[in-house]
């Protein structure tokens, strides 16, 4: 099992949506997945239809209030074959400091509570970086770092790997960063291939060949409540997923 936390404190970067649309892809190719949704907006679960005002599901806050805290009680199948979800809810960060507060405890997902069908368990962390980031951090062999190609978006770079370093010193010496891709690159300006460029000199072969570009098509998907895969499984973003979470794969494999 791999457990891969997706984060960036700044929002707006597609990280929920390629949390949803990675799993996908590696669901896709056969590979059982578990999506973690970490984040109170709830936004990946929605993406999968798991919107806790239209069902009757358990989310994360009913595992925090459970006496048995078994995990997999909380584990949903989603439309796509092979993709599962643990879904959140507005209240998911209330809960969680209530829960520090009164059980003296540092974290409420362990390792050990994943149950081990799962080869890829993806974590999606809010955008931002408190105890919920913290706790996917400290549990994950890796990170994946996307990265708006916008030049205010390298700024807010820093406090996102200040936060890892920080964890890899102090609470999971585990931890990787398995590498930074590109999302909202439009292909018509400069500005993109140039913070593109700027990111493959900064972090070198840390940065993915492939870049999620501006899809309307994404958009839709999410409305959908669908990955792109299924929703236009021949646009151009289903594609770019597909080919990231293939590097993904190589070099986890260490090819």
């Amino acid at each position: 099992m791999q457990l891969i936390a997706i984060i960036n404190n700044k929002g707006g970067v597609g990280k929920t949506t390629s949390a949803v649309n990675l799993g996908a892809a590696f669901a896709e190719k056969g590979i059982p997945t578990l999506l973690v949704d970490l984040d109170p907006a709830a936004s990946a679960s929605i993406h999968l239809g798991l919107d806790k005002k239209n069902n009757e599901h358990q989310t994360l806050c009913d595992f925090l209030l459970s006496s048995d805290r078994v995990l997999s009680k909380f584990i949903y199948p989603t439309t796509f074959e092979n993709l599962w979800c643990i879904p959140s809810e507005p209240a998911l960060s209330e809960f969680y400091e209530e829960l520090l507060q009164e059980e003296d405890v540092d974290f409420f997902i362990g390792r050990e509570d994943f149950p081990e069908e799962y080869e890829i368990v993806l974590v999606d962390c809010p955008p931002n970086m408190g105890n919920l980031a913290y706790n996917a951090l400290a549990i994950s062999h890796h990170v994946l770092i996307p990265v708006q190609t916008q030049y205010l978006a390298l700024t807010g770079l820093e406090l996102t790997l200040k936060t890892v370093h920080k964890v890899q010193r102090h609470l999971n010496s585990e931890l990787n960063i398995l590498g930074y891709f590109g999302t909202h690159y439009d292909r018509r300006t400069n500005a993109a291939k140039e913070v593109y460029q700027l990111l493959r000199e900064k972090f070198k072969e840390q940065v993915f060949d492939t870049v999620i570009g501006v899809n309307t098509k994404l958009i839709e998907a999410y409305q959908a409540q669908k990955p792109i895969l299924s929703y236009a499984s021949s646009a151009r973003g289903a594609m770019e997923y597909r080919a990231l979470a293939q590097e993904i794969l190589n070099r986890l494999s260490g090819k």
